[in-house]
């Protein structure tokens, strides 16, 4: 069960870093805090939202974007917590729904099996209430089909269904409905398939964020297919040069190829230079991966440093963490 919400979980985080979710009408000391978290500016937002919800117990926006903060922190208890919180205030509001569901999954994954089985199913159930508050939320429906066709029947998985789903969304959004065909394929080793529905998806794609190529290259890299991933974010960096997630995204290639290290340290000190933007990886996520970089050059001091400003910057991260663990026992050794 755990490597089957694994497979659920790698595919969502791959996609739904892509999207940002939308705006609701708020108090002005909200509005501001949502714009730092539209800009990841989460340090800087977080005391404005606990001083809205000290001020005012009832304002859900408030506990929806801790939630959304938390989440990318992968603090994924406290998510849970802040999102279930804005939920029972109102439960009308799809996006919360939406995020509800995306923290369960997230918990799900590091949890022991039956844990697993609980946290899967209430993300299902968040899933089927964020469409039902709102049938038009793409994000939703196309998450819940990924997850009707990866799951296992005992947590809901029903592959029929999860077709209904991708066929309801081409019919809504030609777009999102080649991600979901795109999933399907690959969820079923149909790999030819898959990617012809992600190069349809290419050409669908007017967006100046290039989402669907950042798709297309993400399903190289899950495929171990570098040398495609890393041409397709060089392409996007040739079309945006100040793309800083595609950046980072060829500097993470080299470290899974184990190749071209010192440009995958030369990119990542580049990234930590500058503001990374709000739908790229954070920098927590930089300091890691540059951690990463040194502990395959052998100079495991450096490693260390940079893998404990990431466990700082993110210390609900249990992938970070195991990383610095095992960094460490090479220095100890």
């Amino acid at each position: 069960m755990k490597c089957k919400v694994g497979w659920i979980v790698a595919i969502l985080t791959a996609w739904t870093v892509l999207f940002c979710g939308v705006s609701i009408a708020s108090s002005p000391i909200v509005e501001e805090a949502r714009a730092l978290v539209d800009k990841r500016q989460d340090s800087e937002a977080e005391p404005l939202l606990l001083e809205a919800i000290e001020e005012d117990a009832q304002e859900h926006e408030a506990y929806f974007l801790l939630a959304k903060i938390h989440l990318r922190r992968q603090d994924h208890k406290t998510a849970i917590k802040y999102a279930e919180r804005a939920v029972k205030i109102d439960d009308s509001i799809s996006e919360y729904h939406l995020w509800l569901a995306r923290s369960y999954l997230a918990k799900a994954m590091e949890s022991g099996m039956i844990n697993a089985f609980r946290y899967a199913r209430r993300g299902k159930g968040q899933y089927e209430k964020a469409l039902a508050a709102d049938s038009s939320n793409t994000e939703a429906r196309f998450e819940l089909c990924m997850y009707l066709v990866a799951a296992p029947g005992m947590v809901g998985g029903d592959k029929d269904k999860g077709i209904e789903h991708a066929t309801i969304l081409e019919a809504q959004d030609q777009l999102f409905g080649a991600y979901a065909w795109a999933g399907i394929w690959e969820q079923d080793k149909e790999f030819e398939k898959a990617e012809a529905s992600l190069r349809s998806a290419v050409v669908l794609d007017t967006s100046s964020a290039h989402y669907a190529m950042y798709a297309l290259g993400f399903f190289f890299e899950r495929s171990e297919r570098y040398d495609e991933a890393e041409g397709v974010f060089k392409e996007i960096l040739e079309m945006k040069p100040d793309d800083m997630g595609a950046l980072f995204q060829v500097g993470k290639i080299y470290i899974l190829a184990q190749r071209n290290l010192d440009e995958a340290e030369t990119h990542f000190k580049r990234y930590l230079e500058v503001d990374p933007g709000p739908n790229a990886p954070d920098w927590a996520a930089a300091h890691w991966r540059l951690g990463m970089v040194y502990d395959l050059q052998g100079r495991t001091d450096l490693a260390l440093a940079e893998l404990r400003k990431a466990v700082e910057m993110a210390p609900g991260n249990k992938e970070y963490q195991k990383t610095l663990k095992n960094v460490g026992k090479k220095k100890k050794g």
